[in-house]
């Protein structure tokens, strides 16, 4: 299945999870030492509008740290994407990241005609750069990447098979390897038992993350697909997220059995 996916250029999503005006939101937690907190939040958003002359999903994530922990590693993360209603293929991709310190500006255009990305990026003070970017099979920027994983069929995969991910950051691509892990129960905070998918990802060395380093994310084993629970290492210690709420959800999520 995956190999006539990736050979072509139109990137098709495996299956819709998704809906219009969904709304998902975390909560973060750091590691301090012995102490796990709760340091920050993630909203993931969906919306169908008008753009470039036609109907498209606007895909938008921003990422914070609470004010009261801002001294441990302030973050204001803000991705927007743009993707067609009937290929989800990406039309405009737009990101601007602060990160203790850190601040890059980024839009990229997708042109599957010419097979090219048009990227231009700002980090810090420095010039604006311009980059041409030649798509890679079946390309996804960073956003629509985490849709279309959140989207796959995991009655499809074979438990220790690698899914390849392509994805455009700023001025290079770079490939994501995800695995099926298995099923397993997850106990969120509030005592509620969510059957899942469990997936592991080698994430991209950045501001965040080391090289090579490994994510595990738990994915509710229903037609939403909801990422239940995350957790991951990354520069200045370790992260878990858990989710807070969802609205606007195709189905309600699978709950095994609430815990007395």
């Amino acid at each position: 299945m995956l190999i006539p996916l990736f050979s072509h250029g139109q990137c098709q999503f495996p299956d819709n999870a998704f809906t219009d005006r969904e709304e998902i939101s975390y909560v973060i937690s750091y590691c301090w030492g012995p102490i796990w907190i709760d340091a920050g939040a993630v909203v993931f958003k969906t919306n169908l509008e008008e753009r470039f002359g036609k109907t498209v999903w606007h895909l938008t994530s921003t990422g914070r740290t609470f004010r009261s922990y801002d001294f441990l590693f302030k973050v204001r993360d803000t991705y927007e994407s743009w993707i067609d209603t009937s290929t989800y293929q990406t039309i405009e991709f737009r990101r601007y990241i602060y990160e203790n310190g850190y601040q890059l500006q980024n839009s990229s255009w997708f042109d599957y005609l010419r097979r090219l990305i048009f990227s231009n990026t700002k980090i810090n003070d420095a010039p604006m750069t311009l980059d041409t970017i030649k798509m890679i099979g079946c390309m996804f920027d960073m956003l629509s990447a985490v849709y279309y994983i959140r989207a796959l069929n995991p009655d499809s995969l074979e438990k220790s098979g690698e899914i390849p991910v392509v994805v455009a950051i700023d001025d290079s691509t770079y490939q994501i390897d995800v695995k099926l892990l298995g099923r397993e129960t997850v106990k969120h905070p509030d005592g509620t038992l969510y059957a899942c998918n469990k997936y592991s990802a080698i994430m991209v060395e950045g501001t965040i993350f080391a090289k090579d380093q490994e994510a595990f994310v738990w994915v509710s084993d229903d037609a939403n697909k909801i990422p239940i629970y995350i957790e991951a290492k990354i520069l200045v210690g370790s992260v878990k997220a858990y989710l807070k709420e969802a609205k606007g959800l195709k189905q309600t999520p699978l709950i095994v059995k609430p815990t007395k």
